[in-house]
């Protein structure tokens, strides 16, 4: 119990200075309502709805930091996330398919949403608030931060790169009609080809059994992953009921076969799909070739990510990091890898003529670093960047 408190006592100290350094708020639940009106203005396409489900259940837990004068004329929602990280040594060396003993969970966040208000645009609010949350999870040792985003332009600028790509499904009607969708919906159990498969709403008693699920089927595929858990889903299902949207699970013998999260508000969409076997998902949903990429990280916390990386013998790599936000994440680094893990040490820059063997190998920016590591793309093509253990690939598919 004094550990808990001492934490919260710390985040608390951690909060003020945040907002004392970068002049913001960082809002209680009660304050969080009162930037409705901004997200309104904003997001004008938002359902009356799913806004209500927002501000209801979506802030729950939620980090929001504001720019504040009369009114609220900047904000940044940060939702906390629990993610897996597949542990070293890499998937090659075990000698069983991987479970969920095999990953670390590493606390994160999404931001979920970031808006200003048009009249107070290009004033560097945002740049404010971001350099403040940036600093906040750092602090606390997050190793990385997410952003779902359609456009990544805006985020490209304070080191996000997209690390995940999302793939595209639409619904087989001839195997899944809309007519059982609805059925489902409502309750009843509807039986599709073969007869001993069933289609039928996830209920509440459902949701623990459908994270395990999930959860189990993930790790198998990927090395980095959000878990999911019960409460998770229980918002989940809450927030596609505000898009008059529902969570369908695919049942055969008893079993879970598959689970699908269906939207129909204003775009007719398919939000997620896992299945055991991934060769049944074509039996019931039509997938495109092209992936949309739709998440982007970027690292914080240097010291945290290293903590998962690994190599395969001992590897030593000078490297430049470009990072124009966090101070602590940029500069020249000595990198030291082995089966273990890895960690960086910081080195003076060298001037022509000095000791060639401290020059970077590499300069990268902390946006193509983090893709990087995650496994999403390649920083250089020679023998020691091959031996390097990545966390990836990759299944980061949040909503909002």
């Amino acid at each position: 119990m004094e550990q808990v408190i001492h934490a919260h006592e710390v985040e608390q100290e951690i909060r003020s200075e945040i907002e004392s350094t970068f002049e913001l708020i960082m809002l209680d639940t009660e304050q969080i309502k009162s930037t409705r009106e901004l997200w309104k203005e904003v997001f004008p396409e938002e359902t009356k709805e799913f806004l209500d489900y927002y501000f209801t259940y979506g802030v729950k837990d939620a980090i929001v930091c504001a720019v504040q004068e009369e009114e609220t004329i900047s904000a940044l929602y940060l939702t906390p996330c629990s993610a897996a990280m597949r542990r070293v040594p890499h998937l090659l060396e075990m000698h069983h398919l991987p479970c969920m003993t095999d990953i670390a969970r590493v606390d994160t966040y999404l931001i979920s949403a970031a808006a200003t208000k048009q009249a107070y645009r290009k004033r560097g609010y945002m740049r404010r608030l971001l350099s403040g949350v940036f600093e906040y999870q750092r602090r606390l040792k997050i190793p990385f931060c997410m952003v779902s985003a359609k456009e990544s332009i805006f985020f490209e600028h304070f080191g996000f790169h997209y690390i995940y790509d999302k793939p595209h499904y639409e619904l087989n009607t001839k195997m899944i009609s809309k007519e059982m969708l609805e059925r489902a919906a409502g309750g009843e159990i509807v039986h599709l080809s073969p007869y001993n498969v069933t289609l039928s709403m996830a209920d509440k008693g459902d949701l623990l059994l459908l994270a395990h699920f999930v959860n189990a089927n993930l790790c198998k595929r990927y090395g980095v992953f959000n878990i999911r858990s019960a409460v998770y889903y229980e918002r989940f299902q809450q927030e596609l009921r505000s898009r008059k949207g529902e969570l369908y699970q695919i049942i055969e013998e008893g079993q879970i076969k598959g689970y699908f999260a269906y939207a129909k508000d204003s775009v007719e969409q398919i939000c997620e799909v896992v299945f055991e076997n991934e060769a049944d998902i074509e039996s019931f949903f039509y997938t495109t070739k092209i992936k949309k990429p739709t998440t982007m990280a970027r690292i914080v916390n240097l010291d945290e990510i290293l903590k998962h990386i690994a190599s395969n013998g001992k590897v030593t790599i000078a490297i430049r990091l470009v990072d124009p936000i966090i101070a602590e994440n940029d500069g020249l680094f000595i990198w030291y890898l082995n089966e273990n893990g890895s960690r960086m040490e910081r080195v003076e820059e060298v001037c022509d003529g000095d000791d060639p063997s401290m020059r970077p190998e590499v300069t990268t920016t902390i946006g193509e670093f983090t893709a990087f590591i995650f496994g999403y793309s390649k920083l250089k093509q020679n023998t020691k960047f091959d031996s390097i253990y990545l966390s990836g690939p990759t299944w980061l598919n949040e909503r909002l």
